[in-house]
């Protein structure tokens, strides 16, 4: 029975338009030029017999496909959270690229079918960023065999899929398909058409009025801290108006399981924010956790301010990546005293106000319902202008607070960045810190031994200390605010002020405010405090004549690998999706699973951003694929951020980047610092990867004789082809070509090779280990000063393309490959 479109909901939303379709025949006679991106099936859990009345048998009757197969070699099983699993990509002949298989447990008390569907939409959520436009199609999950009302799942599906498309899940067409033609199905589609089709065109979705100010979800454990917020709230402003999640559950109809998704959305968007209070109570809670998902997805999808603020209610040791990167306002008692919490609501709430308040100021409008408007503008991640970035750890803020107020009385209009101001709840707070330290013209760095221990703290420090020896224009000013022992070297590199018997406060008003105000307008430093002939180096010729240096060691020293210890380890790579990062990434995705025996998965593959981010929550390594490609893609960077913060806070996972490109190579609107300065061990452009030396090292090596043998094979291969092409009278410019395209595949097969097994190593051999995020680049300058002539404060623009160094490098590169290593020899 072939399929025939008989009705369709079409709807308009902020990214584009939208269809839920039906179809009536054989979802199996679907043809491959037709093909969707995911089919959508149903079973009892654990349970894929192939029977002659579901689709699972007419899946293996008609294609040769066996779910039970596919189901023990799952790309990933989410049954414990979303009570369905996907499949690995099918093969190319079949009309389906992939299969996810939603399973249902009678057993299983309070879990109905039409609940069940929920959490399949659910578990979409977070794939809002990388789902791009997708075609689902599915039967009507949980009938045939499984015996539930065709109508009650009709409905549950309909209104699932019109919901999460309308608000952000990246699908565009949404195929449902029933076997035999009937009119009463026609009947009940007719009804929710005139539900969901978009009767009055685009920009419906925009003309929302605001309702509330605040909507409160939370689950009854917190109610204290929730009453808390509110009576702060109220002391503010009286005229504060609440929805809860208390008042959603109470409007429920009667006997349903879960507040209808279609007034979760429509009461979110009614309010100007929504406070998610978090807690373990709260993680454990499906309905708080799809109100969370919704005013995430929401808070992605909205540009003129964020929706979104999280207040953490108690401490959570497993708190989702994708969540903690959220600027969440901390609202935990400590000791029944709340003088600190206290703080930091009514921050949270004075900003609220102002930001708000000045919108109204700004617009001839008069404003709108309710007390307070929620259009506050959102800060553009990409707008940042700081004269100074304030780093401190939080124990010292006090100190902090003193500093600012001396330089803001000083300097009226000066910029300052500190975090506690400038991050606002609800914005991913790791990126714009990253980000505004490196849009900014100095860091004044409190030292402290608070400061020392904090990861954070040094992380900025390692940006401050590079920015200061490799941009001529970026200053690092260092202030000890306590006396300190056994002080880090790096931290002495540059001049450091010390109080010694003044306070911070007569310290900073009568030497440090009148230099930096002198500097800020006239341009004229102190050697004391801002250095006058600092030497700057050129960062990307810096960096690889340290892995230059430290590469043929590296490789040497490697042990041969235990594949018993790499047993159910997990790997997730990210990279770009332009063919040559790509080709590398699925390369040594390839070689670590054949040859290591690797749990890998690789972020192209996916477009289910839910299953990107739970691959990282759990991988051992992560490994990134660095390009001028990867750092235009604000998709890939959210996602290096959530590595990043991964290896920071468990000691059990390491982040593994290789270098493929200069990052600014092209036309690059960003060559963030953070991504020049992760710990690159290996990189495809350095000229290492030419000398001799290491192709000897690595022909001696067991783990690296057979690539170094392929490479004799291409080279031979190479020969043997010019041979033949000279008797044919070839032109030398042909025969460059060709020799180019051989020398680019012996560097990739030695590159993945050399990946693969530094991957290993590290997925082996680090357990328990601590990784620092960025590089130290003060061991770099040590190791590097004897071969780098250092470049002038003042001259730094124009001699970092004069450098001895770049000139050979610039030589090396348009010559040919014997001349590429006779010069690396010479170089190195």
């Amino acid at each position: 029975m072939s399929l025939r479109l008989m009705d369709k909901i079409e709807f308009h939303t902020e990214t584009g338009p939208k269809a839920i379709e039906l179809w009536f025949g054989d979802i199996t006679l679907l043809p491959a030029t037709d093909k969707v991106d995911l089919l959508l099936l149903s079973a009892f859990r654990g349970n894929y017999v192939p029977t002659r009345t579901c689709l699972i048998g007419a899946l293996f009757r008609q294609l040769s496909l066996s779910v039970k197969d596919l189901a023990e070699d799952k790309e990933e099983d989410l049954r414990d959270l979303f009570h369905c699993w996907w499949s690995k990509p099918l093969h190319e002949n079949l009309p389906y690229r992939r299969i996810l298989c939603f399973e249902t447990n009678r057993s299983r008390k309070g879990i109905t079918p039409q609940r069940a569907v929920k959490e399949v939409f659910r578990a979409l959520v977070p794939a809002t960023g990388l789902f791009v436009n997708g075609v689902v199609m599915s039967s009507l999950l949980s009938t045939g065999n499984q015996g539930h009302s065709e109508e009650a799942m009709l409905h549950a599906i309909v209104n699932n899929a019109a919901t999460w498309m309308k608000n952000g899940l990246n699908i565009s067409t949404y195929k449902l398909v029933i076997y035999i033609s009937n009119e009463e199905t026609l009947t009940h589609f007719a009804k929710l058409k005139a539900k969901h089709s978009d009767v009055y065109g685009p920009g419906l979705a925009s003309s929302t009025i605001l309702k509330y100010d605040f909507y409160l979800s939370y689950v009854s454990e917190n109610e204290e801290s929730v009453n808390l917020v509110k009576r702060m709230f109220l002391q503010h402003n009286k005229s504060l108006t609440f929805c809860t999640s208390k008042d959603m559950m109470e409007n429920v109809e009667s006997g349903s399981c879960l507040a209808d998704e279609e007034r979760i959305f429509q009461v979110m968007k009614s309010c100007a924010r929504v406070i998610t209070f978090l807690s373990p109570a709260y993680l454990e809670d499906d309905d708080r956790v799809e109100e969370y998902n919704a005013a995430w997805c929401l808070n992605r999808q909205t540009t003129s301010f964020t929706r979104l603020a999280p207040m953490l209610c108690e401490g959570i040791s497993n708190l989702p990546t994708y969540m903690s990167l959220i600027q969440w306002v901390d609202i935990r008692m400590q000791n029944e005293n709340k003088e600190k919490p206290l703080q930091n609501i009514t921050l949270y709430v004075v900003t609220y106000k102002q930001e708000v308040l000045e919108k109204d100021a700004s617009s001839d409008k008069s404003p709108p319902t309710p007390a307070i408007v929620g259009s506050v503008e959102k800060a553009s991640d990409c707008n940042y202008d700081y004269d100074i970035f304030i780093s401190y750890a939080h124990a010292n803020e006090e100190t902090c607070k003193i500093v600012k107020e001396v330089l803001e009385r000083e300097m009226p209009d000066i910029k300052l960045f500190i975090d506690r101001q400038q991050l606002h709840t609800g914005g991913s707070w790791q990126q714009k810190l990253y980000h505004a330290l490196e849009s900014s013209h100095m860091t004044l760095a409190l030292l402290s031994q608070s400061y020392f221990n904090s990861k954070m703290c040094n992380e900025e420090f390692r940006l401050s200390l590079a920015r200061h020896f490799t941009d001529s224009n970026f200053h690092l000013i260092p202030l000890q605010i306590e006396e300190l022992t056994d002080v880090d070297h790096r931290y002495l590199s540059v001049n450091n002020c010390v109080l010694g018997n003044q306070d911070v406060r007569s310290y900073v008003e009568h030497l440090l405010a009148p230099v930096i105000k002198t500097f800020l307008t006239v341009g004229e430093k102190d050697s004391h405090i801002i250095c006058k002939d600092k030497t700057v180096y050129h960062l990307p010729t810096l960096l690889a004549d340290g892995r230059n240096a430290r590469l043929v060691d590296l490789i040497q020293k490697e042990s041969k690998i235990d594949l018993r210890k790499t047993a159910n380890k997990c790997i997730q790579i990210l990279c770009a999706s332009n063919k040559f990062d790509s080709d590398i990434g699925l390369e040594i995705k390839t070689k670590l699973a054949a040859s290591f025996q690797f749990k890998v998965g690789i972020n192209i593959e996916c477009e289910d951003a839910a299953v990107v981010l739970k691959r990282l929550d759990e991988a051992d390594v992560i490994v990134v694929l660095m390009s001028s490609h990867f750092v235009k893609d604000a998709d890939l960077i959210e996602l290096l951020h959530v590595a990043i913060n991964r290896q920071r806070l468990d000691l059990r996972v390491r982040m593994y980047p290789i270098l493929l490109n200069d990052l600014s190579e092209g036309e690059t609107e960003h060559c963030y610092i953070y991504c020049q300065l992760l710990p690159y061990e290996l990189c495809f452009t350095d000229t290492i990867w030419h000398h001799p030396t290491l192709d000897e090292v690595m022909k001696n090596h067991p783990s690296y004789a057979k690539t170094m043998r392929q490479c004799v094979s291409v080279q031979a291969s190479f020969e043997n082809r010019i041979q033949s092409l000279l008797q044919h009278g070839i032109d030398e410019h042909k025969m460059r070509g060709f020799q180019r395209e051989s020398e680019r595949i012996k560097l990739q097969l030695k590159l993945v090779r050399a990946a693969c097994n530094r991957i290993t190593h590290y997925a082996c051999e680090s357990e328990g280990e601590g990784c620092e995020v960025i590089i130290n680049i003060i061991d770099v300058i040590k190791a590097a000063v004897p071969k780098l002539a250092p470049e002038k404060d003042e001259d730094s623009s124009k001699n970092r393309n004069n450098n001895h160094q770049s000139k050979i490098l610039s030589q090396v590169a348009s010559d040919t490959t014997e001349q590429k290593t006779s010069q690396a020899c010479q170089l190195l």
